[in-house]
């Protein structure tokens, strides 16, 4: 089986490997649930939402709005509204909707050739004006006449969750929260017909907590995406190694895996991206030696960081001196002699970095953000922190490397 290389990029749905129970898991769940997926960045969870998308089961019709480009709830409405027309059997139904405004109505109908252009968002925003709360929950509520369950997959929601909040401010996310609640239930908090899947690289959950809204998704099943399996894994390489020429024996197979920590199909595709940049390790039989070379001298060099700095800008939710906390205590787990620290070395780093704002309220949310974001693991055995991923242990070592001396 040919692959191609996708560091960053969303594989189609033949080339998804290792998530045959999970897609069959989740379309089983949407009968009676709305789906989150929980995963950390790059774990694959866009893959499985274009699956979801192209794949569809019997009886769905998926549609698929990119949700972080928003940072407003209006125009984040007018999206949903826009992609359910492109769909010719939702307009002849907005047509004949009870209840709407006879403005849009004749906007729709009479702007049909513009539902795939950019300015459509903006003349859509303009005719439903500070209605939009309304009338699109009474364009998406019309959806329950279709045949088929529509479901919407948003991808980062997260994000624009923390967008909106940014940009209209706390209460403007809450009020969207609410509104967004609103959409899913009917009375006696029965859902409706329509479903979601959401999912996104910025942990919610911070984000419902900042906002004192931690009750707004609790309708949703959340399923991780987890890492692969060895076998699913190996399956990557090969088929990779196909595509490019290359020569895996079990030997370098483990050498990768060794550097990477985990399975994780976008360090896979990362690692075997850097490979194929050196033409002589093309069709000759490549050594432990030479996956230690690719690895030090690329995918830890310069050239590669900026498929990393997300791991490190994402932080800035935390808050400005939570954000400096969180690295400080990143980089002291990862400049450890054996990649491990104790809490009391943590609280005490976290300490020196907030001075004056320090509690220890904070830095337990903060190593449970921590967690949840799955850049650390905790070993309750010996209450010590480490890194889920060799590969991110090894790039906060080689990139916020400690200035001062190992303690050994």
């Amino acid at each position: 089986m040919n692959l191609r290389s996708l560091p960053g990029g969303v594989p189609e749905p033949e080339e998804l490997i290792g998530r045959d129970h999970l897609i069959d898991v989740l379309w089983n769940q949407l009968a009676g649930n709305n789906i989150l997926l929980v995963a950390p960045r790059r774990f694959g969870k866009t893959g499985v939402m274009r699956h979801v998308l192209k794949c569809p089961r019997d009886g769905y019709l998926p549609v698929y709005v990119e949700a972080e480009e928003f940072s407003e709830a209006e125009m984040f409405a007018v999206e949903m509204v826009r992609v359910l027309l492109e769909q010719d059997r939702f307009r002849n139904l907005i047509v004949g909707a009870k209840g709407l405004p006879k403005k849009i109505i004749d906007f729709v109908t009479g702007h049909v050739e513009e539902f795939g252009v950019e300015e459509f968002r903006i003349k859509l925003k303009k005719e439903i004006g500070e209605s939009w709360n309304s009338v699109t929950r009474r364009l998406v509520l019309e959806m329950e006449k279709v045949d088929e369950a529509v479901v919407f997959i948003l991808d980062e929601f997260p994000q624009l969750v923390d967008n909106i909040s940014r940009n209209q401010g706390d209460e403007a996310a809450r009020s969207f929260l609410a509104w967004f609640r609103s959409l899913r239930m009917r009375q006696k908090e029965e859902l409706r017909r329509f479903r979601f899947v959401i999912g996104g690289s910025t942990g919610i959950d911070i984000i419902l907590r900042r906002l004192q809204a931690p009750d707004k998704l609790n309708d949703f099943c959340r399923l991780p995406v987890e890492p692969l399996t060895r076998e699913q894994w190996e399956r990557i390489i090969q088929g990779l190694a196909e595509t490019y020429g290359l020569v895996f024996p079990k030997e370098a197979v483990d050498a990768i895996f060794e550097r990477i920590g985990h399975p994780v199909p976008y360090f896979i595709h990362l690692f075997v991206s850097q490979i194929i940049l050196n033409p002589e390790l093309k069709g000759r039989r490549l050594t432990p030696e030479d996956m230690k070379a690719v690895y030090d001298q690329r995918v830890l060099g310069p050239g590669c960081r900026h498929y990393f700095e997300p791991y490190r800008e994402r932080l800035i939710r935390y808050g400005a001196a939570g954000k400096q906390a969180a690295i400080a205590i990143l980089r002291e787990v990862a400049n450890a002699p054996d990649g491990r620290a104790s809490e009391i070395a943590l609280y005490d780093t976290y300490r020196k970095t907030r001075r004056k704002g320090a509690s220890d309220g904070e830095f337990r949310e903060i190593m449970a953000d921590l967690e949840c974001d799955w850049y650390l693991l905790l070993d309750t055995s010996t209450n010590e922190y480490f890194f889920l991923l060799d590969v991110m242990r090894d790039w906060w070592r080689r990139f916020y490397r400690s200035l001062k001396p190992n303690r050994g």
